[in-house]
């Protein structure tokens, strides 16, 4: 059985999304008002940044984050790379805080005027009810989700190509990506050093084959459920989808870590600082071969670090989730293992005199000590008498009269056969009433007494005769 199918009571107080596996609408309430948060985010901290901007100093050296990507994508950036115009950024904060309105408005929409499931709602609200175990509809959901994503690679193109343009950092200027790189024998080049891309028309054009990938695929799943072979191998359950999203995120987080690290034309060193050197060590972290900044870091090192540890919890989420999908909870293996040290830990290990000692020792020469016998595990809950004379205590049991190493044996026992043996043989012929048995047949208890053809010599009673001992006459004279 699935994780997703189990009672509510199996997921710990942190797990609020739990509460909502078998509510459709409700889960979508949740994840609609997440998007709102994460929209909020953006945009609030898009005008803290902006609150805090200094023109007279490099964006990398402020440590700002949100900034350098609108500056990367030609928002407010003049000749030279100069940021000549802030307003655009305080516009697209305040059109993320108001989107983000706009999502906690459809959220509320929907807790308010629907049911929690929409299984029992009516009209169009009930095409979008879905059950983690349905491959079809979470294949239809799945479609519109890859679509969206293709549709905001899409709008990146545009914007490259008819809406102000990206920034270049070979020529230090804001320019049209007029001809984007559409051979795909140049794009497919890139599937060995994917991270190293050199020119933006290589940039825009692997966003034009992503977003047609995209939404291909999301119409491919909109229109065609998932073969067999699929719903074999992939785990239909609410922790196994979200298992498979946290993966995907994984993903994304460690290719823009390595981006954003390495490459310096998805980030320029205008607005990012100088490109990085990676250290895999026990800490895998991003640094700078020569420190840029005598106090703290640039916006590279930050963001670079920040996705990459990021992305590594996402994967142990996703590796988590996966697990108790495949039905393994690693917690009890935990709370086993805690039970049993407990148990091994109760118990003190035994007194005994030095073996190399003839004679028994005083008391204060005991020695306690392991065993020279080799015990068994420490986990083993029960072990034989015979084994050792001094081991370990392992909470035996009192020894049973019935049960000897484990095998249960009988004091008394009585055999019990099915035939019947009859003490008195029943007559050829019965003509008595006095008769039982069961059912239709009938056996005579007590056999008739039978009529003898010759009389018996003894016809008469035998008279008692009295013994008395007899008596010696010679004795008795004597002794008179």
């Amino acid at each position: 059985m699935y994780a997703s199918n189990k009672t509510q009571e199996q997921y710990p107080w942190w797990s609020g999304n739990a509460r909502f596996i078998d509510l459709s609408n409700t889960f979508i309430v949740a994840h609609v008002a997440q998007a709102a948060l994460i929209m909020l985010w953006a945009g609030a901290f898009t005008l803290f940044e902006l609150s805090v901007y200094a023109p007279d100093e490099p964006l990398y050296s402020q440590g700002l984050i949100l900034l350098p990507h609108l500056a990367t994508e030609g928002w407010g950036v003049g000749s030279g790379g100069a940021i000549v115009d802030t307003y655009s950024w305080f516009a697209i904060g305040v059109i993320h805080i108001v989107a983000a309105g706009v999502l906690a408005a459809g959220a509320l929409f929907h807790r308010g005027r629907l049911p929690s499931s929409l299984g029992m709602a009516s009209g169009n609200a009930a095409k979008f009810h879905f059950e983690w175990q349905d491959a079809r509809k979470l294949g239809f959901i799945l479609g519109h989700h890859l679509s969206i994503l293709g549709l905001g690679a899409l709008l990146f193109v545009i914007k490259a190509q008819f809406f102000g343009g990206l920034y270049d950092s070979s020529i230090d200027e804001v320019r049209l990506v007029s001809s984007p790189t559409l051979n795909p024998g140049i794009i497919w080049d890139y599937k060995t050093h994917l991270f190293d891309v050199n020119s933006l028309e290589d940039l825009v054009g692997g966003h034009i084959y992503v977003a047609v990938l995209l939404i291909a695929g999301g119409a491919w799943h909109i229109l065609v459920p998932p073969f067999k072979w699929v719903e074999r191998v992939f785990v239909f359950s609410g922790d196994g989808i979200l298992s498979y999203s946290l993966f995907g995120i994984a993903i994304a987080g460690f290719a823009a870590s390595y981006y954003c690290g390495f490459d310096t034309v998805s980030y320029p060193e205008k607005f990012y600082g100088p490109a990085l050197e990676l250290k895999s060590a026990f800490l895998p972290q991003y640094f700078e071969a020569q420190a840029t900044l005598t106090n703290g870091y640039t916006s590279r090192v930050w963001l670079a670090n920040a996705h990459f540890y990021l992305a590594f919890f996402f994967l142990q989420g996703g590796l988590w989730h996966f697990q108790r999908a495949m039905g393994f909870e690693i917690s009890s293996l935990f709370k086993n293992w805690r039970q049993n040290l407990t148990f091994a830990g109760e118990n003190p290990q035994l007194a005994y005199q030095n073996p190399n000692e003839i004679q028994p020792q005083p008391f204060p020469l005991v020695q306690y000590g392991i065993p020279e016998a080799k015990p068994q595990p420490w986990l083993k809950q029960e072990q034989p008498f015979d084994d050792y004379c001094y081991r370990l205590a392992q909470g035996i049991k009192q020894p049973s009269l019935t049960e000897i190493n484990g095998i249960k044996n009988t004091l008394y026992q009585t055999t019990y056969k099915t035939e019947k043996y009859s003490f008195y043989q029943s007559p050829k012929k019965p003509d008595t009433k006095e008769m039982f048995g069961y059912g239709g047949r009938a056996q005579q208890l007590y056999e008739q007494p039978k009529t003898l053809a010759k009389a018996s010599v003894y016809d008469q009673p035998i008279t008692n005769v009295l013994y008395k001992p007899k008596q010696n006459f010679s004795v008795e004279k004597t002794a008179s």
